[in-house]
């Protein structure tokens, strides 16, 4: 009980840390990326900018960046850039009951330099060079490569260029109540349109970085109304109603303009209401609901009108500073002015509502249908032979076609030619010798004439099946022959029973293939066309895909493909026999325990030979056989041999340079004493053995081998990755578009 008072007594009130003081502050200010977006937006457009572009990448986590041309920062001011409650916008408080900018307390930079890593490039007219530095907790620091914490002389253009990196880094509780990065992009680009609707002789554009494609694009010239129309599409923008308000001095309303839809405007989805208080964006949900309750009377049920208003009220009746990210602001007789602003749109519906449009289709009558039919059999009875004429397009279908542009014209044929057909190959014509004699391949089902079938289960089902997510989609796994019997001459071929895999753990291992699936990825991968291999010796290769050009890491692609394969295939693959038995013990003594370099560098808390032979291949020997179809000869148990391998892939082999580092770390690297971590980790070890080579790209000596690699890729493992593969968010980072035709043709244009 003592000890309790004690720490009572001891625990004083204390001022907080500096850092935790403004990590709170930005905390505060900035809530997720759109809304570090929105203050340096609005200080964008204080500067007196008329263009202002936008970069995004991975929902602004990764990169935040906007440039505009402005008017831009001044040397001097820079150290004071990020510090809190720095701005040129006040000087006393009484500033803030007239204040007509956006920003104006000098927090946002400030916030955003303590929970990012920040960078800004600005210049004036008046420089003659731009000035590029580097800020952490409000403070300049030097850059990632070192030197001097002071602005340093770059090249640039007249205005400021913000980039904000790894956002939310220091602040891993905020990441995890973020959104997915395509929803926290989508309200990255609903700020800025509605900053495009509003902010008139302003050009914006907003992109993802690594691409070309703009998801908002808005000329500076543009009217308000074809800035509707870009961002919503005309069916909003031909049904806008321009609302004026009468000025009312007495209740502090001096303007209110905007466009609402009319009566012919009907839309279930809901669009988010633009509301300008004070050219300030701001969310008035009074406002909305009254405007809403004003359309009940002139739309169905469920449908929601489009709003964008702008009010100018007396700088005096409003209050901006109650709330941290200025969403929200309090002005006087508020019930007044939204009472005089559901008048004017009400007014205004009344007026239109007699001309209403409405759907209609013509309904032919019981009657008027029979004599229809009768007449026409009249005709048909007639002696008179008829001359049919040539069926015309009429010429509003032939208007309504419209021949795509050269630049969006996909130029995609499997008879066209590929990078390796430019190439004098010395390979052997007959491509489908896939390995020396010193072993057999022993697929998984026979053909009733005593034949060995050299159908893969894996293409058996591609033939039957077009859904590419069917073998991680269900918890079953049917499939033909696991004993994999090569029949003697003489003896008749069983009928062998399907083997059902219904383990909780690859069930498990399945569904987070499907759970970190990425669409884009996966539809790139089933569309693609090949194109061919850039570097042997790297493992780069070019797949296109639309008009767009990609070059990825096959190894990366490779791995995940043989985990799937592996993962739907469990417990019934084909075998790889040996025509002589491998002693596993001399392999691995002479190709890794014997390897002093090897060891020393890489495998220290290896486990002694003799442990791992007995705790894997002999204790382990019937589950590796069972569900991986790799059979040991334990005959010795001092000297096991490995008769067979699975077969992953029909016609394709692959190389055993690796099998020591194959047998070595499922001995090593799995997790034997967890189920869904041993047959996950063998699967993964059977997916790196499984990956081609890398070859030096010059050496004469591998030519043949080169080609062999080519071909594989070309002909047997990319066939079956376009029928069946699920491209994983990890293969994000290998897959980069290097050219387009779109960006091409506009190179084209400027030469």
């Amino acid at each position: 009980m003592s000890d309790e008072k004690e720490a009572i007594v001891e625990r004083r009130i204390r001022p907080l840390d500096k850092t935790v003081v403004n990590r709170i502050a930005a905390g505060e200010v900035i809530i997720a990326p759109s809304n570090a977006l929105k203050e340096m937006l609005e200080n964008s457009i204080d500067a007196k900018s008329t263009a202002i572009e936008i970069s995004i990448k991975d929902g602004g986590l990764k990169l935040l960046q906007i440039t505009d041309d402005g008017s831009g920062i001044n040397k001097d001011d820079l150290p004071l850039l990020c510090e809190r409650f720095a701005t040129s916008k006040l000087t006393k408080f009484e500033d803030l009951q007239s204040i007509s900018t956006y920003g104006f307390r000098g927090e946002a930079l400030a916030s955003i330099s303590h929970i990012s890593h920040l960078s800004v490039v600005t210049k004036t007219s008046s420089d003659e060079c731009a000035w590029k530095c580097y800020y952490l907790d409000g403070k300049l620091v030097p850059p990632p490569t070192g030197g001097s914490s002071e602005p340093r002389a770059v090249a640039g253009r007249d205005g400021t260029s913000i980039i904000v990196e790894d956002l939310f880094y220091n602040v891993p509780s905020r990441l995890r109540t973020l959104r997915s990065q395509s929803e926290e992009y989508a309200r990255i680009v609903d700020v800025t349109s509605s900053y495009a609707i509003h902010t008139l002789n302003v050009g914006f554009s907003c992109k993802k970085q690594g691409t070309n494609k703009m998801d908002l694009v808005i000329r500076s010239g543009m009217s308000q109304k074809d800035r509707i129309r870009s961002i919503y599409g005309s069916g909003v923008a031909n049904e806008l109603m321009l609302v004026d308000v009468n000025t009312d001095l007495d209740i502090g309303l001096n303007k209110c303009h905007g466009y609402v839809t009319s009566c012919n405007y009907t839309n279930k989805k809901s669009i988010k209401p633009v509301f300008f208080i004070n050219n300030r964006l701001v969310v008035c949900e009074p406002l909305k609901r009254a405007i809403n309750q004003v359309y009940v009377t002139y739309l169905p049920k469920g449908h929601k009108p489009f709003m964008y208003l702008s009010l100018e009220i007396d700088p005096k009746n409003v209050d901006v500073n109650v709330h941290p990210t200025k969403r929200e602001v309090r002005f006087l007789n508020e019930e007044e002015i939204i009472g005089r602003i559901t008048s004017a749109i009400e007014e205004k519906l009344s007026s239109l509502d007699t001309s209403r449009t409405f759907l209609t289709q013509q309904v032919i009558s019981t009657s008027q249908q029979v004599k229809e039919k009768q007449t026409h059999k009249l005709e048909l009875q007639q002696p008179e032979i008829e001359v049919k004429k040539p069926k015309l397009r009429s010429v509003s279908s032939i208007k309504a076609f419209k021949r795509p542009y050269e630049k969006d014209m996909v130029r995609t044929d499997f008879n066209q030619s590929t990078l390796s057909s430019f190439v004098s190959s010395a390979y052997d014509s007959d491509k489908s010798n896939v390995g020396e004699s010193s072993f057999t391949v022993e697929p998984t089902s026979n053909s009733e004439e005593g034949n060995v079938d050299s159908t893969s289960p894996r293409e058996e089902r591609n033939a039957n099946s077009d859904d590419a997510d069917a073998q991680l989609r269900n918890g079953e796994n049917i499939k033909t022959n696991k004993a994999n019997i090569v029949p003697q001459d003489g003896e008749e071929i069983a009928h062998i029973t399907p083997t059902i895999v219904n383990l909780d753990s690859i069930k498990a291992l399945r569904k987070e293939v499907k759970e970190e699936a990425n669409a884009e990825l996966t539809e790139l991968f089933s569309k693609h066309t090949y194109v061919g291999v850039a570097d042997y010796s790297k493992r780069l290769m070019c797949l296109q895909y639309d008009v767009r050009l990609y070059l990825m890491d096959y190894a990366s692609v490779c791995n995940e493909f043989f985990y799937q394969v592996g993962l739907s295939d469990f417990s019934n693959f084909g075998r790889i026999r040996f025509t002589n038995p491998v002693d596993i013990r001399e392999l691995l003594k002479t190709e890794i325990y014997d390897n002093a370099e090897l060891m020393e560098k890489y495998y220290e808390d290896a486990p002694k030979l003799d442990d791992l032979i007995n705790t894997v291949f002999i204790e382990m020997s019937e589950m590796l056989n069972e569900y991986f179809s790799i059979e040991i000869d334990k005959t010795n148990k001092e000297y096991p041999k490995l008769k067979t391998l699975p077969m992953l892939m029909q016609n394709y082999i692959p190389s055993f340079n690796k099998l020591s580092l194959f047998l070595f770390k499922i001995g090593t690297k799995v997790n034997w004493e967890n189920e869904q971590d041993c047959l996950g980790g063998v699967l993964r070890q059977l997916a790196l053995f499984y990956i081609p080579e890398p070859l030096d790209n010059d050496d004469p000596n591998v030519k043949e081998d080169r080609e062999k690699a080519s071909y594989t890729l070309e002909n047997i493992i990319f066939p079956s990755i376009k029928k069946r593969f699920i491209a994983t968010e990890n293969l994000v980072r290998d897959v980069v578009e290097i050219a387009n035709l779109p960006g091409l043709y506009k190179v084209f244009e400027r030469c």
